[in-house]
């Protein structure tokens, strides 16, 4: 028993022996690395998701501004950004300094936070532009990110030596951090959607963003009689025992969601927000939920994902799943067959009864 207690204690303390900054979170639904331009404090929520660096033109003002004289402008989700690219000197978490970087300076409509004290850090895996951890005084451009609920959070930069266990995924979309995913359980019932086999890993504002299908499911299962819709935001029981947890599944791999890595925070005493939401697109959104549930390393010059620590399942493969599909989908067509079936004869008896009543 012994033992077992002070494994479990190691277990919990174990970190990872990479270079990294510390990461602040906003409530858990945003999370945040503090910096410095010309001697002015600011935040950037880090972003995934995003292709490039974006403060507010306030900053232009900087005496070590340069201006690019190139536009810029991105429609998001949820907003929309504009502005012209610029370089600048940047510090980040007060240690590592950026001599020159390329950032955009403007506004953003409707994107929450983003202000004249918190902008973007934009992380995508576009070639098109670097990203802050592509710069020439680093070894790596591989950076990981380690966030946690209520807990210290990392981000992880300059990763040169992986002797923890990783399982890499290549990415199947050239613009985003795009992987193949096998399957979705929500506690032990299998909702994979037969349409949607990819996932995208967003650490911006992102929640887990599911099939309408899927979506569908947990709520009249798991959500309708314990949650309330306030301000077009979900608020539910705050006891996470009430709710199921998400095992997505990788090939090699599989990441366990547990419920309270979905509930960001307290609305009050008994309610907490629901950051669970769906869409009608054939891949699924794994944000901060899924981001919380482990450590997620982002290769962007061999185009990979890797998952730290995740359940290694090598005796699961496609072809395990693939023939879940199958065998699902031949059952549906066989039901719809009898059903067409059943349907012709019922249309065949009664026209034969039409016809006897002119005999």
């Amino acid at each position: 028993m012994i033992c077992f207690f002070f494994f479990i204690i190691l277990n919990q303390a174990n970190t990872h022996n990479w270079p990294y900054l510390p990461v602040i979170s906003y409530y858990n639904i945003a999370f945040m690395l503090e910096a410095e331009i010309h001697n002015t404090q600011l935040f950037f929520i880090i972003d995934t998701g995003s292709s490039v660096t974006m403060i507010e033109s306030i900053y232009k003002q900087s005496q070590t501004f340069q201006n690019l004289n190139q536009t810029y402008e991105q429609q998001y989700d949820l907003g929309k950004c504009k502005g012209i690219f610029g370089m600048d000197r940047l510090v980040l978490s007060k240690q590592l300094y950026i001599p020159q970087f390329t950032m955009a300076y403007g506004t953003c409509q409707k994107m929450p936070f983003f202000d004249q004290y918190i902008g973007l850090m934009g992380l995508s895996n576009r070639f098109q532009v670097k990203h802050v951890f592509e710069d020439q005084q680093f070894h790596s451009s591989i950076f990981g990110l380690e966030f946690r609920k209520n807990n210290e959070s990392r981000l992880y930069y300059n990763i040169t030596n992986i002797e923890e266990k990783v399982t890499w995924h290549q990415l199947n979309v050239d613009h985003r951090w795009m992987i193949k995913m096998l399957g979705v359980y929500i506690d032990n019932q299998d909702v994979t959607d037969i349409f949607t086999g990819s996932a995208f890993l967003d650490s911006g504002y992102s929640c887990l963003v599911l099939t309408q299908n899927q979506f569908a499911y947990i709520w009249e299962k798991n959500l309708k009689s314990l949650c309330k819709i306030i301000d077009k935001s979900i608020y539910c029981d705050c006891n996470y025992n009430n709710f199921p947890n998400f095992t997505i599944y990788f090939e090699g791999a599989k990441i366990v969601i547990e419920s309270q890595n979905y509930f960001p925070y307290s609305y009050n005493d008994k309610l907490c927000k629901l950051c669970i939401s769906q869409h009608n697109r054939d891949y699924l959104i794994l944000g901060l939920p899924f981001i919380m549930s482990t450590t997620v390393l982002f290769d962007k010059t061999n185009q990979k994902i890797g998952l730290v620590d995740s359940f290694d399942i090598h005796q699961i493969s496609p072809i395990y799943f693939h023939l879940q599909l199958i065998m699902v989908s031949t059952l549906t067509l066989v039901i719809i067959f009898y059903a067409s079936q059943k349907e012709r004869t019922f249309v065949k008896v009664d026209i034969e009864l039409r016809n006897l009543e002119y005999l």
